[in-house]
């Protein structure tokens, strides 16, 4: 499987250490043949969005803090949450995106009652992939497989 952002194909936004990300994606128990591992491999973040507020993390990122892998750790630890919750973005308005590794489906997760929900299976995805997620956040077109 090969994801494509056609907005991201500049090469400001290619990933130029794949093999480093593969290594935090297998961390974080992501499959490198999924949608969300494609996208990784492929691209570097942080990703900002005209139609969020969120910023899309990298695995790694620049300062290890605001990575997807610190952000899924301060979760896990704090909230308890299972490991098959990676969280996406940053933190804003008392929220947070956040991938479900089984099912590849997102839910957009505030700490006022959603994060309950997800840990006991009760909260409604967002988006039923992590492409269209993509879609959403890169714009209707800009993603494929």
């Amino acid at each position: 499987m090969r994801v494509i952002v056609s907005s991201l194909e500049d090469k400001k936004f290619l990933r130029s250490e794949p093999a480093d990300v593969a290594a935090g994606l297998a961390r974080l128990g992501v499959a490198e043949d999924s949608q969300i591992g494609s996208f990784y491999l492929r691209y570097e973040g942080p990703l900002s969005s005209e139609n969020t507020g969120f910023l899309l993390l990298d695995v790694l990122g620049a300062r290890p803090q605001e990575s997807i892998e610190a952000a899924t750790a301060v979760v896990r630890g704090k909230y308890g949450w299972p490991e098959r919750y990676v969280v996406l973005t940053s933190f804003l308005g008392g929220g947070v995106m956040v991938y479900d590794l089984l099912t590849e489906q997102v839910y957009d997760v505030d700490f006022e009652g959603g994060d309950a929900l997800l840990k006991n299976d009760q909260l409604e995805p967002r988006y039923r992939s992590f492409l269209e997620f993509l879609r959403f956040y890169f714009g209707e077109a800009s993603a494929n497989v």
